[in-house]
């Protein structure tokens, strides 16, 4: 599925079918899970100005899809990150972890995945942590491009975090396998570097 006629040519040009549809066209989303062996859902809406709005909006894309792999064995992996398995004892973040009262709006996800799951969907998660490949550096590209606009970047805290990471050829890797031998209810984290 795409929204753009860009990525049309792109999956056109790997042999793919190609399914229009946006987050918002839930009924375009079902159009395109229904016809689908697996789904495997990593669109979101990056705009951070309006972050929770778009959580919202990933909960209801994903209800959707879901809706019509009912009483089927067809997989849906849906993507969350890496900051949901926060452990409250400080430790690194962890698949085993699952805080359904987790304060980030990002959760609404999750909760979707899990509701689906109770209801008898093949749901599982794979949860990314910043990915890099040789042209994009995670969350480092962005402060890189303030630095070049504006001769310098901060970064507020002791700088002791540690940001997990992993490849994007990894990354998409962990989705085909996921998707190939993945058990409904598993959470994933897609981390090659711990950080």
């Amino acid at each position: 599925m795409t929204r753009s006629d860009e990525g049309a040519r792109t999956l056109a040009a790997a042999g793919a079918e190609v399914h229009r549809g946006t987050l918002e066209d839930t009924e375009s989303l079902r159009r395109g899970a229904a016809n689908a062996e697996a789904v495997i859902h990593v669109a979101f809406d990056h705009d951070f100005t309006r972050f929770a709005e778009n959580c919202e909006k990933d909960k209801h894309a994903i209800a959707a899809l879901g809706s019509v792999l009912k009483g089927s064995d067809r997989p849906l992996l849906i993507t969350s990150g890496t900051g949901m398995g926060s452990r409250t004892d400080g430790k690194p973040a962890s698949e085993d972890v699952f805080n359904l009262a987790h304060p980030n709006p990002r959760i609404a996800s999750e909760l979707a995945g899990n509701a689906l799951l109770d209801e008898g969907v093949n749901v599982s998660v794979v949860r990314l942590p910043q990915v890099h490949n040789p042209y994009r550096q995670g969350l480092i590209t962005p402060l890189i491009q303030v630095s070049r606009k504006k001769g310098v970047c901060a970064y507020v805290g002791d700088g002791e975090n540690r940001w997990a990471a992993g490849h994007l050829s990894d990354v998409v890797r962990l989705y085909r396998l996921a998707i190939e031998k993945g058990e409904a209810g598993a959470r994933y984290h897609a981390v090659g570097e711990e950080g």
